[in-house]
């Protein structure tokens, strides 16, 4: 039976009010939209059993198509502005070299853009495309300045532990930093973090030249694992998920998941294209501890880095088993379509399941409630 609806939706609150209140300090940007989503909605009568709004993880990229065409826009005019200044032939002479003016051009036309759709109009969509495209353009104009150098490229093919990479990285982190602080975009947090491992990459390099290429896999360990921690600290402050820490949170998640799992997976398997039979059997008991901390921590970005591995497992045990090609690769499409809609619907129970003998210790206090 469904439930019945207590009332009628009211009126939308007005938007100036809620600008207002923004530019009070007495809400944040993502606290208003979601006020105004919620003064909005239906209120049943009933409980949703399939999933709370803790273990929604809702990200808000745009609010409407006016966002994605005014994103689009801002694209078009970022490469446009690139490729006029890093291929226009009098330019290309101007010292020290064509990468830090291209680069430097359009790190000062985001930061404009931001001051009009970040700051002031507060378009979600928007704001998450300058904020990423910020940091590595800043970044860019740096290295182009204090090495001198024609293109990126040249410079990690040739001296990829150079020192004169660090003050640039540096100047790289402080901006992406001041951005976030200006502008106060959620990705911004994500962002400045890689840019964080990006300097302690160069820094390993120079002090040990070789020891990066070496051991990439625990070094993006280490860089996942502390992307995680740092989510976790996020969520430990917002375990209903109703405030700009979840969002924090989120993009953290998304930064660490790829990282964590993809270099478990290195470590411990031949790699993909050399999977086995033991090695399959291994990623998917893998797959399953990596799922409990997912359901546990209540956030599906850990899942979404290993259904590929995963994937890959069940079809490298099919193939075993002399299942033909076509065969087992339809069978794994369809295992893996049916694992994702069935937990995604039982989200909220099978963490309720899962999370009885965590209740009542320190962790639970850090996530969402299992119940």
């Amino acid at each position: 039976m469904t439930a019945q609806v207590t009332a009628e939706a009211p009126a939308p609150l007005d938007k100036a009010r809620l600008g207002a209140a923004v530019g009070a300090g007495i809400l944040t940007w993502p606290q208003a939209e979601r006020l105004a989503d919620f003064w909005i909605a239906p209120v049943p009568a009933g409980t949703d059993e399939s999933v709370s709004h803790a273990d929604a993880e809702e990200v808000r990229f745009a609010r409407g198509f006016h966002d994605v065409f005014i994103s689009i826009g801002i694209v078009i005019l970022l490469f446009g502005l690139w490729f006029a200044l890093r291929y226009s032939e009098p330019l290309a002479l101007v010292y020290p070299g064509p990468l830090v003016l291209p680069a430097g051009a359009v790190a000062l036309a985001i930061w404009g853009l931001s001051e009009v759709f970040a700051r002031r109009k507060r378009l979600a969509l928007p704001s998450f495309i300058l904020t990423i495209a910020f940091a590595p353009a800043f970044l860019a104009a740096c290295i182009g300045l204090a090495t001198g150098a024609l293109s990126l490229n040249l410079v990690f093919a040739q001296e990829p532990g150079s020192p004169l990479l660090i003050l640039p990285t540096l100047l790289g982190i402080g901006g992406g930093a001041l951005h976030y602080w200006r502008f106060r975009v959620p990705v911004g947090v994500a962002v400045v973090a890689a840019t964080v491992f990006f300097l302690v990459a160069v820094l390993v390099e120079v002090a040990a030249p070789g020891a990066l290429e070496a051991h990439t896999a625990w070094f993006t360990l280490a860089a996942g694992l502390a992307a995680f921690l740092a989510a976790m600290r996020y969520d430990a402050r917002d375990p209903k998920r109703v405030t700009v820490a979840s969002d924090k949170a989120f993009w953290l998640h998304l930064l660490a998941a790829p990282l964590m799992v993809h270099s478990i997976l290195a470590l411990t398997t031949a790699g993909v294209s050399e999977l086995g039979q033991g090695d399959a059997v291994i990623v998917i008991a893998l797959f399953a501890a990596l799922a409990f901390v997912a359901i546990v921590v209540d956030r599906r970005a850990i899942l979404v880095s290993g259904l590929g591995y995963f994937g890959v497992a069940i079809g490298t045990l099919m193939a075993e088993a002399d299942i033909s090609g076509s065969t087992a690769t339809s069978v794994t499409l369809v295992l893996l379509g049916c694992f994702i809609l069935l937990l995604g619907s039982a989200w909220r129970a099978v963490r309720r399941t899962l999370g009885k003998p965590l209740n009542g210790t320190s962790l639970a206090r850090l996530v969402p409630a299992f119940d």
